[in-house]
């Protein structure tokens, strides 16, 4: 179960995505990326996200990558669908990684 403002940023992330990079919604990458979002933003606005983020050297290699800065920039568009300025590092990170995978799947 997610609450109604994980699933109302969700379908707002989904409609983004494939409006701005043509994504396919039946995906199983798009799917698990938008589960993670959801469940991870419940976790957020009550007050428990996770502590333990992605793999330092993996993170590094996708802030180092030419396209990190749309890929950061699209990651606060959607997270400003859920009415989150900043989302905890350790969450934010598994949000990056997730977006990096789906926009060199495109």
């Amino acid at each position: 179960m997610i609450s109604q403002v994980a699933h109302d940023g969700t379908v707002k992330a989904v409609d983004l995505l494939v409006s701005e990079w043509q994504l396919d919604t039946s995906t199983e990458q798009l799917q698990m990326a938008m589960t993670h979002l959801a469940r991870a933003t419940d976790r957020i606005l009550s007050d428990q996200p996770i502590t333990q983020g992605l793999d330092e050297d993996i993170l590094a290699e996708i802030i180092s990558d030419d396209d990190f800065p749309v890929i950061q920039a699209t990651n606060r568009q959607i997270l400003g669908g859920f009415g989150i300025e900043q989302a905890p590092d350790a969450e934010n990170t598994f949000f990056l990684s997730n977006l990096f995978s789906l926009y060199c799947a495109k």
